[in-house]
């Protein structure tokens, strides 16, 4: 069997249709361009090269009508959508299943037909080929609900035209109309409709080439997929032993996402724990290292896997929940940079919970949660994340939980300094991670974030009239910081904090603030001694909180 062409237009009209349609196989990845870097820049490159009648590579399809599971792909593109298993009913219909390619027939389904992020995909009707240079494009996006600039044309007018010679000449005059084209800029129009009219419109034109294989053998196209995927973006251990899982279970990955959308809603719908880092901690529980190696996935071991799904959810949710956000009102992942550090904690619940000891953060004693508070700070902070280290951490996590003991940080600390760590917190650890650190010391109030940034005021503000040359890199520091919406921030922009405060308008934020001195204290009369008072506030409430106490690194003459 060789490689068939085909025209943009008939793949697309093949695209989950119930009649022999192109579906996606189930132990295909999710889609992931829409979150690559610069993801539009790679899409406008795609649509270039078909422009350009450029090759994009092949695609593989299993022609196939064995009932097995399958999934749809999606219309609008937009983060965290997900494509959906069709209904067990419909498993055995005759289907195209597209094991590799799907990245791009994705993308093209959702910039021609649909949208892409919340926007439309354009194409500049006066975009010179021949002038412009290699890495140049005619295209680009619009917001959706916008209309698209004067000659340019969205993607989504284009691709729904009949293919015929009287909509094609309808098309031309819409975008010649008016005097203001020279000659050879409606030259370039012209050039530009008839080949975007071939490449998408055109049914004649086969610009994608497919290759069909005929198996009667699911387990046979899967080792063909696997070695598919050994370029491009290529498939991640991870992603490799979810494949087999759900050659078993199909619907496993749908209850990853339960359980990856259940942490986010119980982290007030901000925390992204992904349906790989759900399995990354599944794989060490099975395993014993977050080591991921696909080859070693066994059939009895995918029924581990499975079986984890029920009973582990709740020792997942128990953590973010009543640990993450409810002890430290952590709220996003951007907060949290070792995220690797955080599994021996949850696995210390899941052994706690399997041996019959309760696991409920409520039912600690404060001096096991004093254990837990520290683990999290000192391997946040410090470099406690190698692998090597959350696998020597889980095993003593793995111990105390199944003996129903504290958790066993004085045995992490003792690895941590056989691993040239440190066991201590020092001062220039804590200020390296300003977000977290004012998160651990404000833990009733809640970041807002923009992105993945959180909203801080600087209580002091940064461009206070009148201030010296060297302000602001005085006031730009921790002790400075505080939780807080960025509409009080740029209320408050360029006042001095205790005019602000005094005054009618302000006075009733005082109470979001922390570490604050009486409004009636000399310490706002200068920013230096401002800062010295906070600085000491928090750093004696980090102690009292959680027991730890901020050290200065000795330089070697006082070592």
């Amino acid at each position: 069997m060789s490689y068939v062409g085909i025209s943009i237009r008939d793949a697309m009209d093949k695209i989950n249709i119930h009649a022999n349609g192109w579906y996606l196989p189930q132990v295909q990845r999710q889609y992931v361009w829409g979150a690559r870097y610069e993801s539009e820049t790679y899409i406008c490159l795609l649509m270039d090269s078909l422009y350009r009648r450029y090759p994009i590579g092949g695609l593989v399809l299993w022609e196939t009508d064995l009932p097995v599971p399958y999934r749809e792909f999606f219309n609008d593109y937009y983060p965290g959508q997900l494509a959906k298993q069709v209904d067990e009913g419909r498993w055995g219909a005759h289907k195209s299943l597209v094991y590799d390619g799907q990245q791009r027939i994705q993308t093209l389904r959702a910039v021609l037909y649909y949208t892409f992020n919340g926007k439309a995909l354009c194409f500049d009707l006066l975009f010179d080929k021949d002038a412009a240079e290699s890495d140049d494009t005619g295209f680009f996006f619009v917001d959706k609900g916008k209309p698209a600039p004067a000659r340019a044309i969205k993607m989504t007018e284009l691709s729904t035209l009949q293919c015929n010679s009287k909509e094609k000449v309808k098309l031309e005059t819409k975008y010649l109309a008016g005097n203001d084209l020279t000659e050879d800029q409606q030259h370039i129009v012209r050039a530009n409709i008839c080949t975007l009219w071939d490449v998408f419109v055109e049914r004649n034109i086969k610009s994608i080439a497919y290759f069909p294989v005929i198996s009667n053998s699911d387990k046979e196209v899967n080792e063909i997929f696997f070695r598919l995927n050994t370029g491009g973006v290529a498939l991640t251990q991870i992603e490799l032993v979810l494949g087999k899982i759900k050659a078993r279970y199909s619907d496993y990955e749908e209850k990853l996402w339960a359980i990856s959308s259940d942490i986010n809603r119980a982290t007030g719908n901000g925390f992204e724990f992904t349906t790989a880092d759900v399995l990354q901690f599944f794989y060490l529980l099975v395993f014993e290292t977050i080591k991921v190696e696909s080859d070693r996935v066994e059939t009895k071991d995918v029924e581990c896997f499975h079986k984890l799904l029920e009973g582990t959810s709740v020792v997942l949710r128990e953590y973010f929940e009543n640990y993450l956000w409810g002890t430290l009102k952590i709220n996003h992942a951007s907060i949290v940079r070792k995220r690797l550090a955080m599994l021996p904690a949850i696995i210390y619940l899941a052994h706690l919970k399997e041996c019959g000891n309760a696991f409920q953060i409520k039912k600690f004693t404060a001096a096991n949660l004093e254990k837990m508070h520290q683990y999290f700070i000192l391997s946040q902070f410090g470099d406690w994340n190698t692998p090597t280290m959350v696998n020597k951490f889980a095993q003593e996590a793995r111990k105390a939980g199944q003996a129903g003991m504290d958790f066993p940080l004085p045995a992490i600390k003792a690895i941590a300094i056989r691993k040239n760590r440190s066991d201590v917190l020092y001062y220039h650890q804590f200020l390296s991670q300003p977000w977290l650190a004012v998160k651990v010391l404000t833990p009733n109030r809640s970041y807002i974030f923009f992105d993945a940034t959180p909203q801080v005021d600087h209580i002091f503000p940064l461009a206070l009239e009148g201030a010296d040359d060297n302000y602001k890199s005085r006031v730009d520091v921790l002790w400075n910081f505080q939780p807080l919406p960025a509409g009080v921030n740029n209320y408050k922009r360029a006042r001095h904090p205790k005019e602000f405060f005094s005054s009618s308008e302000g006075a009733k934020y005082l109470s979001d603030y922390d570490f604050l001195p009486e409004l009636n204290s000399d310490r706002w009369k200068d920013e230096r001694a401002f800062l010295r008072y906070r600085h000491l506030r928090m750093r004696k409430e980090l102690l009292k909180r959680y027991g730890l106490r901020l050290k200065r690194l000795r330089s070697k003459q006082q070592r």
